[in-house]
């Protein structure tokens, strides 16, 4: 009788790997923005090696493929996902796989803010009781493509400033209060002209009697 082998730990460069195909197909119009938005969210849940395959089943024959061979860094300048469209340089620069970085933002009765150049983690907490915590990530460094921030904002509030060539998605709910993307009226770049490997900011959360309140802004 065969032995079953064991499933593998999904790693951080197996995820980049399958979400270079899918950014591809985006670019190429095989896949819509919400199949992109769902299949990178099942990348980032996925726990095992063997998960990863399912977003690609139905885009290569064979999706193990990915898993072999040297992984590009970024989709090349002529791809479809640039043509036509403002240049991302400026976004993927600050995407710079540091270790580390700020995972916990807390305010009581007062307020934090973090502006400048400061390096925010893969998972970012984020909490404001009455009080105000402001996140200004237009010249933060990223540690990973894909930043996870958990927002909370009771009877108080939390202000995230997303740079407009930046992809963020607003996942929460406000409950007698707001939870909410705005634009500022400067902005040019809508989000479905963003690059398919823009980086990506996802906020989750809840505002209760406060507000969580992410607005994209001017590249400075």
């Amino acid at each position: 009788m065969s032995e079953i082998p064991p499933r593998l730990r999904a790693s951080d460069d197996d995820r980049n790997r399958v979400n270079l195909v899918l950014s591809q197909a985006f670019s190429e119009g095989r896949i819509n923005f919400e199949e992109f938005d769902q299949r990178t969210g099942q990348v980032l849940a996925a726990r095992f090696r063997d998960e990863l395959s399912s977003p690609l089943t139905d885009l290569l024959p064979d999706p193990t493929v990915v898993f072999d061979g040297p992984l590009p860094a970024v989709l090349p300048d002529n791809s479809p996902a640039f043509v036509g469209r403002a240049s991302p340089a400026p976004a993927r620069r600050q995407v710079t796989g540091e270790q580390g970085g700020s995972t916990f933002s807390l305010a009581i009765m007062g307020g934090t803010d973090r502006r400048g150049d400061w390096l925010i983690a893969p998972v970012h907490t984020s909490i404001a009781l009455m009080g105000g915590n402001g996140l200004d990530l237009t010249e933060a460094r990223l540690a990973a493509q894909e930043t996870i921030i958990y927002a909370v904002g009771i009877m108080g509030g939390v202000e995230i400033l997303v740079p407009e060539d930046v992809r963020v998605f607003s996942e929460g709910v406000g409950i007698m209060g707001g939870f909410g993307i705005s634009t500022d009226p400067e902005v040019t770049l809508r989000m479905e002209e963003l690059p398919a490997d823009a980086p990506v900011v996802r906020v989750r959360g809840l505002g209760l009697m406060g507000g969580v309140e992410v607005k994209r802004v001017p590249r400075p």
